[in-house]
């Protein structure tokens, strides 16, 4: 990934991430689709929507193509790629880039529990997991 897309990646809002997850998820899909996937209670007007999917392909991030009047979006990066990003933004920032402080303070907190300690490990024993398996978030 390119350091300008990098630094677009951690730059993002938080309404930026959740549109681009839901296009990531849907995997191409008009504002309309978008805009399906929010809960009623705190949908965003349309034309906020379409706004954040214009800036998330001013960012380099989604692509839109054309189907008559309408536009269909989709991402450009995985949405493993954004979180791998942001993520290694806040190791670097918050824990001076040590992947061990930050297993550290995750296992500090109180959500995780013995079974989700269970589940870590094995995935550190797992020998090298594909680039493709989706983990649970």
């Amino acid at each position: 990934m390119t350091e300008v897309r990098s630094n677009r990646i951690t730059e993002m809002g938080e309404l930026q991430l959740e549109v681009f997850e839901t296009l990531a998820e849907l995997g191409e899909a008009t504002v309309y689709d978008v805009l399906a996937a929010f809960p009623e209670e705190r949908r965003p007007k349309y034309t906020t929507v379409l706004t954040v999917l214009r800036a998330l392909e001013e960012k380099g991030l989604a692509t839109h193509r054309r189907e008559g009047r309408t536009y269909v979006f989709a991402p450009v990066v995985s949405d493993r790629e954004v979180r791998g990003q942001l993520l290694g933004d806040v190791m670097q920032r918050v824990f001076g880039g040590s992947p061990k402080r930050l297993m550290a303070a995750l296992l500090d907190d109180e959500a995780v529990t013995p079974d989700v300690v269970r589940e870590l490990r094995a995935l550190l024993a797992e020998p090298e997991r594909d680039a493709d398996d989706d983990v649970d978030r």
